[in-house]
C-alpha cells in the first residue's frame, strides 16, 4: 500500500460509535419525556402579597382601572384579597392621597378613589341597621339677607328615610347666600346650587361639607376638590365617607380662617368661607359648619 494512505476503520469500531451515538440519543430523548410529562419542574409563582410595596401599588392601580372598566366589585375584591392588606379600603385611600401628592395621573386617583367608595359602602350597607340614627341636628339656620332664622329641632332617622340614601341634615336653600358670593365660571362643568350654615351639636368640629352630582342629582364619587386659604392649599375627594353619600366630601375647617373651594374639575368658585359661631340651648359657643351643594348643569 502507498505511504500516506488512511487505513479504513474496522467493522467493531465503526459499531461502538453508532452505540455511543444512539445511547446519547435515547438519553436525551427519555430525560425530555421525563422533564416535560412525567414530572414536569414548575416554578413558584411570586403571589401578590410577596411583591415589593411599589409593585404593590402598580398592582392595586390596575385592580382600579379594570373595576372602573368593568364594574365587577366581586372581582376587584377578590384580587385585592391576594395582596393581603389589613384594611384594603384605607389601603386604597392612602394610595389614592399619595397618588395625588406626586402629581400622577388624575384617572388612576379617581379610580382608586371609586373602588374604595363602592368597597366601603358595601362594608357598611351590611353593617347599618334599620333602626340606626345617623344624625339630631339642632338649630340649622338660614342665612338671607334680611336676617337669620333659626328652624325647630329636628331628629333624622332611618325609620323616615331608608339608609344609605338618608340626607345626613335636613336640607336648607336659600335665595342670595350671605357667606359667599360666588362667581360662575362660564360653561362651568360644576355650578354651586346651594350654601347653607349647619349648626348641630352632634359635629365636634366646623367642616366644609361638600355635596357633588351629575345633572341627574346622582351622587358622583371620586370627585377633586380643591380648598385654599391664608397661601395653603388642600386637595380631598368625594366618595371616600361613603356612610355619608358616594358624593361627600368634607373638609375640617379651623376657626377665624377664611376659605376658598372650587372643584378641580371647574365649577362656581366658594370664597368667604369660615366657620359660623353658634349656641347650644345653654347658651354655650361653639362652632357651626358650612354645606354647599355642587351639581352638574
Amino acid at each position: 500500500m502507498a505511504a500516506g494512505s488512511k487505513h479504513p476503520l474496522p467493522m467493531k469500531e465503526i459499531r461502538a460509535y453508532w452505540h455511543l451515538l444512539l445511547g446519547i440519543i435515547l438519553g436525551l430523548g427519555l430525560g425530555l419525556v421525563i422533564s416535560w410529562k412525567i414530572a414536569p419542574q414548575s416554578s413558584p409563582a411570586n403571589p401578590p402579597a410577596h411583591l415589593r410595596d411599589d409593585f404593590k401599588d402598580s398592582y392595586r392601580a390596575l385592580i382600579a382601572a379594570a373595576y372602573a372598566s368593568t364594574g365587577d366589585l366581586p372581582q376587584a375584591k377578590n384580587r385585592l384579597a391576594e395582596l393581603n392588606d389589613p384594611n384594603s379600603v384605607e389601603t386604597l385611600k392612602m394610595q389614592a392621597q399619595r397618588t395625588l401628592a406626586e402629581g400622577n395621573n388624575p384617572q388612576e386617583i379617581e379610580a382608586l378613589a371609586a373602588l374604595a367608595a363602592d368597597l366601603s359602602q358595601e362594608i357598611f350597607a351590611t353593617q347599618v341597621t334599620a333602626t340606626s340614627t345617623r344624625f339630631l341636628t339642632q338649630t340649622p339656620r338660614i342665612v338671607t339677607p334680611t336676617g337669620t332664622f333659626s328652624a325647630s329641632t329636628a331628629e333624622i332617622s332611618a325609620s323616615e328615610t331608608p339608609l344609605p340614601t338618608l340626607t345626613p341634615i335636613p336640607f336648607f336653600t336659600r335665595t342670595q347666600p350671605a357667606i359667599a358670593t360666588p362667581s360662575q365660571t362660564p360653561r362651568a362643568p360644576f355650578v354651586l346650587q346651594t350654601q347653607d350654615e349647619i349648626c348641630s351639636t352632634n359635629l365636634s368640629e366646623g367642616l366644609l361639607m361638600v355635596y357633588v352630582s351629575d345633572s341627574a342629582d346622582k351622587p358622583l364619587s371620586g370627585v377633586e376638590i380643591v380648598v385654599s386659604w391664608e397661601g395653603n392649599e388642600e386637595h380631598f375627594f368625594t366618595g371616600l365617607k361613603p356612610e355619608l353619600g358616594r358624593g361627600y366630601a368634607d373638609f375640617a375647617m379651623q376657626p377665624n380662617k377664611t376659605y376658598t373651594l372650587h372643584l378641580a374639575a371647574g365649577s362656581t368658585t366658594a370664597s368667604n368661607l369660615y366657620a359660623p359661631s353658634c349656641q347650644d340651648k345653654e347658651g354655650h359657643h361653639y362652632w357651626g359648619s358650612l354645606r354647599l351643594k355642587f351639581q352638574q348643569p
